[in-house]
């Protein structure tokens, strides 16, 4: 039999492991929740994996109730407006005194093309908070959505006085003053982007076009030809810099030194009727009859229902003899202008 002395000892020893059990039972590190490892993806930029981890919050955890709105930024974030938008409003319904959910809701209503139900939410988290710049600028452009340039301009000012440093709101600013003639305004406001940017490809593009509408020729030219130098670099760019540039260099008697910009934008948007119209234009211009008429043949196909590249094919075909065609194109180009007349006068 166990003496007194061993029971003691053994009782010790149940006593001493049972202890170690308790201490490495509290010290055993927690499972992330999905709400901790949300923002850990958020901080990461893992929007999606953020998403679904907050959703999944959301639904389960009543302690933070934020889920939502981090749910709705990290959708905004991927580009999913329409699902962000719903979380953002389950989540105004529970907080409506959140400015910051009803700030990042204006921006979500804006870039689901809701102008409107944008400055709404906007009204009502200015109602909350101080609205930051890039608050006013998304509101400068729902004005611009809503084709009222005046207020669009107005609240695009108050985005640069708030923050002089938001080279996108001097963008803005300087697309409205181009959009309502204001060519002056215009070059300041895009120079002032470009000061803080100057690879800013859409800045200097426009304000190339600013110089072209200010007959200031030369500046225009060499302002192009900056543009081309970003585009060239650029893996996201468009058609639009070399589009631009070869409008300008056919309007001055340059179709030879357009006829690359436009290959260039037709490989970059084949579907774009302007670009084929154009190489059309230059390769005509350039003693390529042949070609024109397959490049602007391909314009018609692309935009049969626009009236005046039937009446350039039309022109051209006459210039090279072919009557029957000619009289056909030039025929649909009339009942077209008189179908869009009839259009514009209802």
């Amino acid at each position: 039999m166990m003496g007194t002395t061993q029971r003691v000892a053994a009782l010790g020893a149940v006593l001493f492991c049972g202890g170690i059990l308790a201490a490495v039972a509290q010290t055993a590190p927690q499972a992330a929740s999905p709400y901790d490892e949300g923002k850990a993806a958020f901080k990461s930029g893992e929007y999606a994996k953020a998403a679904e981890l907050f959703a999944n919050a959301a639904s389960s955890d009543s302690v933070n109730s934020d889920a939502l709105l981090l749910e709705g930024k990290s959708l905004a974030n991927i580009g999913k407006f329409s699902e962000a938008d719903g979380a953002l409003r389950r989540y105004t319904l529970l907080h409506p005194e959140s400015a910051d959910a009803f700030f990042m809701l204006g921006f979500v209503l804006h870039r689901e093309d809701k102008p409107a139900d944008s400055l709404r939410a906007y009204t009502q988290a200015a109602a909350l908070n101080t609205p930051k710049a890039e608050d006013l600028r998304i509101v400068g452009l729902d004005y611009v959505l809503l084709d009222d340039y005046p207020d669009a301009i107005r609240w695009l000012k108050k985005a640069t006085e708030f923050d002089p440093q938001n080279e996108q709101a001097w963008y803005s600013l300087g697309r409205c003053y181009y959009t309502q003639s204001r060519f002056e305004e215009a070059g300041i406001a895009l120079n002032r982007a470009l000061s803080l940017n100057p690879k800013d490809l859409k800045a200097t593009t426009n304000l190339a076009l600013v110089y072209e509408m200010q007959n200031r020729n030369e500046d225009a030219d060499r302002t192009y030809r900056s543009s081309i130098l970003l585009a060239d670099s650029d893996v996201h760019t468009n058609e639009w810099p070399y589009l631009n540039y070869s409008s300008f260099l056919l309007e001055h008697d340059r179709a030879a030194e357009a006829l690359p910009l436009l290959r260039r934008a037709a490989m970059l948007a084949p579907r774009c009727a302007d670009c084929h119209a154009k190489m059309g234009k230059a390769l005509a211009a350039t003693g390529e009859p042949q070609g024109a008429v397959a490049e602007l043949s391909e314009a018609v196909a692309l935009s049969p229902d626009d009236p005046k590249l039937h009446y350039t094919l039309g022109h051209l075909y006459r210039s090279l003899g072919m009557l029957d065609k000619a009289k056909a194109e030039l025929a649909l180009s009339e009942k077209l202008y008189g179908t869009r007349d009839s259009v514009n006068a209802k």
